[in-house]
């Protein structure tokens, strides 16, 4: 079947005709469905009736709508919905009531393109998005570009009729009706092909064709499942720009792209793109594009990494468009058109995550462009728990179901027990793809025995659950239902179902991942004093990178747990290569359990006790985690004097504890939703609605299943398309009725 956006049940109402229009002087009114009315200003080519950039479903059935002319101006009876326009005053004033005249939305000028969803316990009776800009695109295709095919990203694209354009979303308090409504207007999350959720392995390194190739072996020789192989940017001759491999990496590409797929493997490669031109669609920028990335598809790269840079990127068409999804819709739209025959699949930033924080909702077409990533993250348990939090709480307020992290953090060095909780919420997560920047590694045997041993068990659990994923997959396409989904979705009435940091996969199988550890915790405030016995630490910030001269700033800081990001600590400090110095008394030590100390540097630290050089890494690092040589004693007071510099880019500086022996088990809280669930390891069964605390070794990421649940399972596999599945496994819960759905197609077409 060749791929179309618009084979969903939902969107099967074309028209033998269009949606009735009633003019107002400027103003344009399309009731487009009891729940969806469309308010746009006159542009300078007239009212628009093509498919936008936002826009991609024209065909609304509409209601009936009688017209008739108060003080008011024109008021527009449909249904139970009253939409009245002053006369000859634009949008200004436009408003939106109920029958009885209850007003549910008036038209303010402040227009946006990004919006998040209103959780669906708090749906309010009016929600809307504006078409801005509005960017047509050209029906001409590449027809100038011999051999590319058919795409719409091309010279040829209209941008001179933008006009203010809304569309005012009435879901009654529904929140499954919202987003129905809102992904028949603006498009479908579409589905990657099935190899999409195999394992991914990726690092920011510089491949040779053998180390690569033998990268895949040792997966294949240790019978690790492996899907996609990612190729960073220094395949490139150059290393950030282009698309011309390096010969001394790769001195036939071809044949490199022959011999992975012979392993059976998929290739990914990243690309940094700059700009050839300050105007999206010169057709010289748009040759470009084309014929590096499909030029590259046609040799046989399988998928494409967006990887929007922070100091060069594509030039969006118009004001007000951001360049993350600009980018994602032309890789999208060159990877069809090369490949016609095959579902489009790119990876490409998450518009609105910017390095694991969620700053900003995304564009109202950016759901539509699957799979996206949170940028580059730190191997920090915050960033675990925040990239949990951002795949769940994007699935319902951003309708990304794809969203997904650098495993294992893409900075830093993680301690095998965060390797291993990163790497089991992966295997539930909608993508289970590592990452890591140069100089580092992140492939499960190189975190000792425990890692080891337990995550090519959860790699291999993921391919059992495919059945459920891609069903999953499925129904995210066909009704934007996400991959990972928060309880509200189910339990609205109940504010304990709002938490991000569990979630269902499916129906029936409820996770919540470890996502924080005892020794994740800042040595506390009350055990720091200065010099002179107050509270706290001397500090001393350098305007300079080697605690030269006298400091710029002098203050007392209450502890040392800083992130500064990509800031400057205080004013007077540059945000890049800068220095400090903490000075002061530590303790006394409480309670009877010794105290083991790390401290997370990202650049360089040094740690004095008593005098002593204890920790010296005055080096150039990522974040990384550096335990003192020794405990502290209870009740001893320690004198302490630490220091740091920053070279550039991030900056982080934490003193971090844990008393006593480090558990083996960690605890959490999870809601238990309503009905009765049973832990997938011990079979102890919970009763909801209610908050329980569990217990979870290493090895075990807290599971529950509901009662009646039926999971359906796949033959074990070492790559998605191994074999079909021909034999299914049931694995049936009593306690209810259940049923299971299974979606299978060839995977890629």
């Amino acid at each position: 079947m060749r791929w179309a956006w618009f084979c969903l049940p939902f969107l099967l109402v074309s028209m033998a005709r269009a949606v009735h229009s009633e003019v107002i002087g400027n103003v344009r009114v399309q009731v487009l469905s009891a729940n969806l009315v469309r308010l746009e200003e006159r542009g300078p080519s007239g009212f628009e009736d093509r498919k936008t950039f936002h826009v991609v479903n024209r065909d609304w059935l509409g209601i009936p709508v009688k017209r008739s002319s108060t003080s008011d101006g024109v008021v527009l009876n449909a249904g139970t919905l009253r939409v009245v326009v002053p006369s000859n005053l634009g949008l200004k004033g436009c408003r939106i009531t109920d029958k009885a005249g209850k007003a549910l939305y008036e038209f303010k000028p402040e227009l946006a393109n990004s919006a998040w969803l209103p959780s669906p316990s708090a749906v309010p009776a009016a929600w809307a998005v504006a078409d801005t800009p509005r960017v047509v695109p050209s029906k001409a295709g590449l027809a100038p570009f011999a051999g590319v095919g058919q795409l719409e990203s091309t010279s040829g694209w209209d941008t001179a009729n933008d006009a203010p354009d809304v569309y005012v979303f009435l879901p009654g308090g529904n929140y499954s009706q919202l987003r129905q409504d809102f992904l028949a207007l603006t498009g479908p999350v579409e589905m990657p092909p099935l190899f999409m959720l195999g394992y991914i392995d990726s690092r920011y390194f510089s491949y040779h064709e053998q180390d690569a190739l033998a990268r895949i072996d040792e997966y294949r020789r240790r019978r690790i499942p492996l899907d996609v192989f990612v190729v960073d940017t220094d395949w490139r001759l150059g290393g950030s720009h282009g698309y011309v491999a390096d010969p001394q990496f790769f001195p036939d590409m071809p044949r490199f792209l022959r011999e992975a797929h012979k392993r059976n493997v998929k290739i990914m490669f990243n690309d940094h793109p700059e700009p050839a031109s300050k105007l999206a669609l010169d057709p010289a920028e748009l040759k470009r594009r084309a014929d590096g990335l499909g030029g590259l598809l046609r040799q046989g790269v399988d998928v494409w990494w967006y990887d929007r840079n922070w100091f060069v990127g594509l030039v969006p068409p118009a004001p007000n468009l951001a360049k993350e999804v600009w980018g994602m819709k032309l890789y999208r739209d060159i990877t069809q058109a090369t490949r016609p025959e095959q579902r489009p699949v790119i990876m490409a930033n998450v518009d609105g995550i910017d390095n694991g924080e969620r700053n900003r909702p995304p564009n109202i077409a950016a759901h539509r462009y699957p799979v996206q990533w949170t940028g580059d993250t730190t191997a920090r348990w915050a960033f675990l728990r925040a990239g949990v939090a951002s795949a769940v709480d994007e699935g319902v307020e951003g309708l990304n179901a794809w969203v997904n992290e650098d495993l294992g953090g893409h900075i830093g060095n993680p301690d095998p027990d965060l390797y291993i909780r990163f790497l089991q919420y992966g295997s539930v997560a909608p993508v289970m793809r590592v990452h890591c920047t140069k100089g580092q590694t992140r492939e499960p045997w190189a975190f000792g025995p425990n890692a080891e041993r337990i995550v090519p068990e959860y790699i291999r659990m993921r391919y059992r659950l495919m059945p459920l994923l891609y069903a999953s997959a499925r129904e995210a396409y066909e009704t934007g239902l996400p991959m990972v989904r928060r309880l509200d979705l189910f339990y609205p009435e109940h504010p304990e179902s709002k938490r991000s940091d569990e979630f269902l996969l499916g129906d029936s199988l409820l996770v919540a991942p470890i996502v924080s550890s005892v020794e994740d915790s800042p040595v506390p405030a009350p055990l720091f004093h200065t010099p002179d016995d107050s509270p706290g630490l001397k500090a001393e910030y350098f305007a300079n990178q080697k605690l030269e001269g006298s400091p710029a700033v002098t203050r007392v800081d209450s502890t040392v747990n800083f992130d500064w990001h990509f800031l400057s600590p205080v004013e007077g400090i540059p945000t890049d290569h800068w220095s400090a110095r903490w000075t002061g008394k530590l303790g006394p030590i409480p309670g009877n359990k010794p105290y083991h100390v790390t401290i997370t540097g990202d650049d360089g630290v040094r740690v004095w006790l008593d005098g002593k050089l204890v920790v010296d890494k005055w080096v150039d690092q990522d974040s990384v985690v550096t335990p003192l040589p020794f405990a502290l004693e209870p009740g001893k007071t320690y004198d302490l004097k630490v220091e740091y510099f920053d070279s550039q880019y991030g900056a982080v500086c934490k003193l971090r504890y844990f008393a006593g022996e480090k558990p083996l088990v960690s605890t959490r809280e999870v809601w238990i939703p309503p009905g009765t669930w049973s832990s997938v390891w011990t079979g102890e069964a919970f009763s909801g609605p209610a908050t329980v605390s569990v217990s979870a070794p290493l090895a075990q990421m807290p599971m529950f299943v509901r009662a009646g649940a039926v999971i359906p399972l796949a033959p074990e596999m070492e790559y998605t398309a191994e074999r079909p599945w021909d034999a299914i496994t049931l694995d049936v819960y009593p306690g209810g009725d259940g049923k299971a759905t299974v979606y299978e197609d060839d995977g890629i077409g």
